[in-house]
């Protein structure tokens, strides 16, 4: 008997799991934990700043969110097209940076900011003409491991996207830079 009860609250959670998955794939997107925590830390406020500055040897002063987390731009992408080349699979390891509301340090003007829609209809901040992106793979603030990724992908330097210094400080990867 205790054999049959067992099997069947095995059964029983079996059918509560396979439930919750019919449930996500019927109506909701599956996140996983580590993309959840990103986002949380993306919208984690720790400055009185929505757009911020840092400066690094090798890219120089570059664009990071309210929580020191880099900001990139992609080469692919047409400066002042409004549109973002990054779609489909990119999105995955280079989510769009949106902020509704600015909040600027000196050197930065919200002149040189502006607002695209991607082609999902979301929002996405632009600068100087560049649409902004994040990197999946920067886990903490401060850190800047798409810098060069695929030669494609680079921090915001600030004045100038895409400057002479961002330019020359790559790093080796492979792939089509996604």
């Amino acid at each position: 008997m205790r054999q049959v009860n067992s099997k069947l609250k095995i059964a029983s959670a079996a059918l509560v799991v396979l439930t919750a998955v019919v449930a996500l794939f019927a109506g909701y997107s599956i996140v996983s934990p580590s993309m959840v925590a990103y986002a949380q830390s993306m919208s984690t406020s720790s400055s009185q700043y929505s757009v911020n500055m840092a400066t690094k040897p090798g890219i120089g002063s570059y664009l990071t969110n309210a929580t020191g987390f880099t900001l990139y731009t992609f080469s692919r992408d047409t400066q002042n097209s409004g549109t973002s080349a990054c779609t489909g699979g990119c999105t995955a390891k280079w989510p769009a940076f949106y902020v509704a509301s600015l909040a600027l340090p000196s050197g930065l003007s919200a002149t040189s900011f502006t607002v695209i829609t991607r082609p999902d209809g979301s929002k996405q901040l632009a600068y100087d003409g560049w649409p902004l992106y994040y990197f999946i793979n920067d886990m903490s603030a401060g850190q800047t491991n798409g810098q060069g990724v695929g030669n494609v992908w680079y921090a915001c330097t600030v004045p100038t996207p895409f400057s002479s210094t961002a330019s020359s400080a790559t790093t080796s990867a492979s792939g089509s830079g996604w």
